[in-house]
């Protein structure tokens, strides 16, 4: 299936005829599936972002910056009704403005997006962002499933929210980042302005309030506040993979997050290792482990599909 087709399919601009002929080729192989899902979350992604800021490592064709123009008004939405039901899909389309929109961030790339309020939100790589067309309630709840920098709009009588998997975190108007990647069922928040408040969702009277320079994180059930003693790591809004006395094995699971690839470590005298540095994400996974390859010896190998490396 031709891409251009599925981009004016996503984008409302789809003739009958093209919309049978895509019913026709999800139902011919299950694979087709996985391809209009990953399609259709690099549309999202690309559509929701700001026009001034990029998207590291993906230009779209000058096309499709057309079709972009031409259809911001329509929002992300779920696709698994699609497989299940055309004319589901249809309607649901038809109803998506009102929707919530659902952002997933390929490896590798980073999403830039103003929410309606103002609020200005970066997301990681391998992050799924959750979102409403509008804040109409007396609170703005978002969600996410990965990492996130956020610059709210201030607002005392609508609180922002930001629900995760293991802590919320309410705030009315500040920066700050939250990393909360459902897989590594980790959490951890920092504050660079203003206020924020971290409540634990299995025990609501478990709650912490940050101040300026502090973060937070969350392990064996309690929440431990400290100072931020390198700001640094959060410099990946900027395309940066930053890290200061940090273990071979914790920086290749870094690796894994940012390139979607998967690590495995057969050299017994790596994790001995710790090392620090600075790299841009845009350069590439190669040109990272050449680098460190300077410091220990060892070499490494791809799988042949190329998702899996080998160091020894």
């Amino acid at each position: 299936m031709e891409k251009d087709t599925l981009y004016k399919f996503f984008a409302g601009l789809a003739s009958d005829s093209e919309k049978i002929a895509i019913k026709s080729w999800l139902e011919e192989d299950a694979a087709n599936q996985q391809v209009l899902l990953k399609e259709r979350a690099f549309y999202d992604a690309i559509m929701l972002a700001d026009e001034k800021l990029c998207i590291e490592e993906t230009r779209p064709t000058s096309g499709f910056r057309i079709l972009m123009k031409r259809s911001v008004k329509w929002a992300a939405v779920l696709l698994l009704a699609f497989i299940s039901s055309y004319m589901l899909l249809e309607i649901q389309y038809r109803t998506s403005e009102a929707a919530d929109n659902t952002v997933i961030v390929p490896a590798g790339q980073r999403v830039n997006l103003f929410l309606s309020d103002g609020t200005k939100v970066c997301l990681n790589s391998g992050s799924t962002f959750t979102y409403p067309s509008s804040f109409t309630n007396n609170i703005r709840n978002v969600s996410l499933d990965g990492e996130a920098y956020f610059e709210v709009a201030a607002n005392e009588q609508k609180p922002f929210v930001v629900h995760t998997h293991i802590c919320d975190v309410e705030v009315t108007g500040t920066k700050f980042n939250v990393e909360a990647y459902e897989d590594e069922n980790s959490f951890s928040a920092a504050l660079m302005e203003g206020k924020i408040k971290v409540r634990d969702n299995a025990e609501p009277s478990n709650t912490v309030r940050l101040n300026p320079a502090h973060k937070v994180n969350f392990a064996q059930g309690k929440m431990l506040v400290s100072d931020i003693s390198d700001y640094d790591v959060y410099r990946w809004k900027e395309g940066l993979i930053c890290f200061k006395d940090l273990g071979f094995v914790e920086l290749m699971k870094r690796v894994e997050k940012y390139y979607g690839v998967k690590t495995f470590i057969e050299n017994p005298s790596l994790p001995e290792h710790s090392f620090s540095g600075k790299f841009r994400v845009s350069d590439g996974i190669d040109n990272l482990l050449r680098v460190l390859q300077k410091e220990v010896g060892y070499t490494y190998t791809y799988s042949e599909d190329g998702n899996v490396i080998y160091i020894k």
